[in-house]
């Protein structure tokens, strides 16, 4: 269960005040992050020549990686900064904190929903969409057969397996989930932070998938009280898919 902000009055309570952020600063941030991101990563493609769409689609993966940084920086940033000007501070009031069982129970969660759960999932809507797996994975292979060598499958895990899983859960798992919880309950905050993690892929194919493995890592986060299982959940959950697509490459 989630965990309560501690009673009014108590001497905890008085050093740690119920935080005042809320929804409208979640969903005022997420907008914020993605025109921060749009604009930060145009730039750094435009610095490195890659002005046109087929320029884009063929730049080094260096630049591609360093082009979808700012997504992830703005929702960290987000984060940390609404809960340092309204709360308590980002690890409190998202409940950051990881045990030694969140290890191996957070890798088997983000294995089991990659490799069952999605497919899953993912096979009725191919089925009425007529397209295939192939289709499903067509922009995350394309990213990945622009890896070359050692340094370029580094850069590939670390940015994808390590940096997206810890931004992303920071802000869904932790600044909208909680937002949400606050507003309405858990469960409400369970559903739509998945749904709304699904969304932010802008991937219809796979936004329902994506959705289910949001609510992996949220009911992780429900069950615990804390967001270091959902992290790693989410990492194995990634690294899983880039294991496979630099050995499809």
């Amino acid at each position: 269960m989630s965990m309560p902000y501690p009673a009014a009055g108590s001497s905890t309570a008085r050093a740690q005040a119920e935080p005042t952020w809320g929804l409208p600063d979640a969903l005022v941030g997420w907008a914020a992050a993605f025109v921060f991101a749009n604009v930060a990563g145009a730039v750094v493609l435009l610095a490195g020549g890659y002005q046109t769409r087929e320029e884009i689609e063929s730049a080094p993966l260096a630049w591609t990686m360093v082009s979808s940084l700012p997504i992830w920086i703005a929702f960290v940033a987000i984060a940390v900064f609404v809960a340092h000007t309204k709360g308590n501070g980002w690890i409190r009031d998202f409940h950051v904190s990881l045990k030694a069982i969140d290890v191996p129970v957070g890798i088997v969660a983000g294995v089991v929903a990659q490799f069952v759960l999605v497919p899953l999932i993912s096979f009725p809507i191919l089925k009425l969409t007529g397209e295939d797996a192939d289709d499903l994975s067509r922009s995350a292979q394309d990213l990945a057969d622009k890896v070359h060598g050692a340094g370029g499958a580094l850069l590939f895990l670390l940015v994808v397996g390590v940096v997206a899983p810890i931004a992303e859960e920071l802000f869904f798992r932790g600044l909208l989930f909680r937002a949400i919880e606050k507003r309405w309950n858990q469960w409400w905050a369970l559903g739509l932070s998945s749904a709304f993690f699904g969304l932010t892929h802008f991937q219809p194919l796979q936004f329902v998938a994506l959705t289910a493995a949001g609510a992996v890592f949220g009911i992780l986060v429900v069950r615990t009280g804390r967001l270091g299982p959902a992290i790693v959940a989410h990492m194995a959950f990634n690294i899983s898919t880039v294991v496979v697509l630099l050995w499809l490459s």
